[in-house]
């Protein structure tokens, strides 16, 4: 069997082949600059064919809203799904940075195309990034970094330029700050000081429409909340959508504004079927 949109919200059924083992969760397990990152592996069942289509879901600031239930409905549809928390973030070692998550979701892709392929059965010419959030901002500067990403999906994308260049620093410190060692280690002043600085040192690169031509021709999906307050649509897709329809692409490229806000917590399965159907035209 490949790919089942039909078991997104349902069981898949074993019955006719109870022979084939059924899809469980491994613990994600890897090292980035001698920091050790945990989170989860959802390994669909072996009624699907191997290898399979991978999802790499990647949280945002401070990494509260997980996606575990798209992660849960991806698998039962037949992807293996990778879910890491960032170093500093809940369980996992080292320090958090905005810059680090990026060589975070590139040292989980780069796992994901060789001991993934080997242990779990992804597909290296199907891996897919999924952020939300800040994560948006990490999948995008991951996936300008490596150019066999299959495909990459910005959930309520975070621009850091909107902070910069709309006088909005003191939003960006109180954020940083509110999570207060709760689910990222920043404990003191200055380490909350230390991930400011990082923001303000990289948000000209980072700044979405600076993607536009490494994006030009690669398969993207943008997905916005028209109640979202935290990363408005106007201010975070649009400027990079906008540039990126004046060059026209042969690419998979599609922007869909969902009516929730910035955790999508009024329209979930919306989203999820979004998500899925897009994957599926990719694979």
């Amino acid at each position: 069997m490949y790919q089942n949109r039909d078991y997104l919200f349902r069981d898949p059924d074993y019955s006719a082949d109870p022979a084939k083992r059924i899809s469980y969760v491994d613990t994600l397990d890897i090292f980035v600059e001698g920091a050790e990152l945990y989170g989860e592996i959802y390994v669909p069942g072996e009624i699907y064919e191997r290898p399979l289509p991978t999802v790499l879901l990647v949280h945002g600031f401070p990494g509260i809203v997980s996606s575990d239930d798209l992660a849960q409905a991806l698998c039962r549809a037949g992807f293996l799904v990778m879910r890491m928390n960032h170093r500093g973030a809940w369980n996992s070692e080292g320090s958090y940075a905005i810059s680090g998550c990026i060589t975070d979701a590139i040292t989980l892709a780069k796992y994901a195309a060789s001991e993934g392929a080997e242990r779990y059965g992804a597909d290296p010419e199907r891996i897919f990034f999924c952020g939300h959030s800040m994560g948006g901002n990490t999948v995008l500067q991951a996936t300008r970094a490596l150019s066999w990403i299959r495909g990459t999906i910005m959930m309520a994308p975070y621009d850091l330029a909107y902070a910069f260049t709309k006088h909005e620093e003191q939003s960006l410190r109180d954020m940083i700050a509110s999570s207060d060692g709760r689910l990222l280690r920043l404990n003191t002043e200055e380490e909350q000081n230390r991930v400011f600085q990082d923001a303000e040192a990289h948000w000209e690169t980072f700044h979405f429409t600076q993607a536009v031509q490494d994006m030009k021709d690669r398969n993207l999906l943008m997905i916005g909340g028209i109640l979202d307050q935290v990363a408005p649509v106007q201010e975070m897709i649009e400027p990079l959508w906008t540039e990126l329809e004046k060059l026209g692409t042969a690419a998979n490229h599609r922007k869909v504004y969902l009516p929730g806000d910035h955790g999508f917590q009024s329209c979930r399965i919306a989203l999820i079927e979004t998500i899925t159907d897009w994957l599926l035209e990719l694979i």
